[in-house]
């Protein structure tokens, strides 16, 4: 019986600590003003995130994420996000000391979020920009003036960092990803020294064959396993970051230069992408070794199927991809 007392004024004293928590200072329940999780994330087919200045649209069209409806977006980013709205929790509200101030920041520089399925609104809120708090963030319902702090179980970073109103965060970077037995023809050219260009063939029953581009002659004398194993470099293949201030005459002579290195993939439905890589000149007049440095060991710049769009991508990823005819032959 004494346990049961005991139970008793433990259930009242939650309840009691419960609408505490959730009530605004004139005593009144709130809990909508707190409800900032989605509770069926694959319901989601829009998100949208707002700053006076800018605005990113996230929508799924055909089972596909699209970043503003320019680009795919990158799917693993789109999930990580609707796995974040379906699992954050309040921590507290905001003091009543700093409400008011927050309330205020959030309204005047927050990212208003708002979540859609198909045409209707399923949740619209402002969170907080990182800059705001490194180690907190905040959120408010659109039309409230009560903030909270919130966050997600067993998350380590910072929750505002996933609601990034940037299309080239979200936008997909992947140049090709292929596999082997879907592409048809490789074609590797060297606009600097054409000698060295190729186009490899995969007839895909089991044989191959390597052309000499400029002499339209194919190569009888070459190394199957090597030309096999090449068509399975093109997997996972992305460029690393879309170029920004740069002066328009800096990237018309980028364009107007001879490139590097045009590499263009036919797969087995017909369907073409081309890469076009331009040498980058170095920031620095002298690399580690006290040696002249022309050009940028690590990164150059690039478009990517004729659009002139620039972008950069990394050595380091492209190399497996930057072959001459010769390697391919027989030794």
């Amino acid at each position: 019986m004494k346990n049961l007392k005991l139970y008793l004024i433990l259930a009242i004293l939650i309840i009691i600590a419960g609408i505490f928590y959730f009530s605004n200072n004139k005593g009144t329940l709130n809990l909508r003003d707190a409800d900032f999780s989605v509770e069926s994330p694959g319901e989601v087919t829009k998100v949208e995130m707002i700053k006076p200045d800018e605005k990113l649209i996230l929508e799924k069209e055909n089972n596909q994420w699209k970043v503003n409806d320019k680009y795919n977006a990158t799917q693993k980013y789109v999930e990580n996000l609707l796995l974040a709205l379906n699992r954050v929790v309040v921590l507290s509200p905001v003091s009543k000391a700093e409400k008011e101030q927050v309330a205020s920041i959030l309204k005047a520089d927050g990212v208003l979020v708002k979540v859609y399925k198909n045409r209707r609104a399923l949740k619209e809120f402002y969170v907080s920009k990182p800059a705001m708090n490194k180690e907190r963030t905040y959120m408010m319902m659109e039309n409230s003036s009560e903030p909270f702090i919130v966050s997600i179980p067993a998350f380590n970073g910072l929750l505002a960092e996933l609601f990034v109103p940037d299309e080239n965060y979200w936008r997909n970077k992947t140049i090709f990803d292929y596999e082997p037995q879907h592409i048809e023809k490789i074609k590797v050219e060297y606009p600097q020294k054409p000698e060295s260009s190729f186009q490899v063939v995969n007839y895909n029953d089991g044989t191959f064959a390597i052309q000499n581009p400029g002499k339209n002659s194919f190569v009888e004398d070459f190394n199957v396993e090597k030309v096999a194993r090449y068509f399975t470099y093109y997997q996972r293949i992305i460029f690393d970051d879309v170029v920004s201030g740069l002066t328009k005459s800096k990237t018309d002579s980028v364009l107007q230069s001879e490139p590097y290195c045009i590499i263009s993939v036919l797969d087995d439905q017909g369907n073409k992408n081309k890469i076009t890589i331009y040498q980058k000149p170095s920031e620095k007049k002298i690399d580690e070794f006290g040696q002249k440095v022309k050009f940028d060991y690590h990164r150059a710049y690039a478009t990517f199927n004729d659009n002139y769009e620039l972008i950069t991508v990394q050595y380091y990823i492209f190399d497996p991809l930057f072959k001459e005819i010769d390697y391919f032959r027989s030794q």
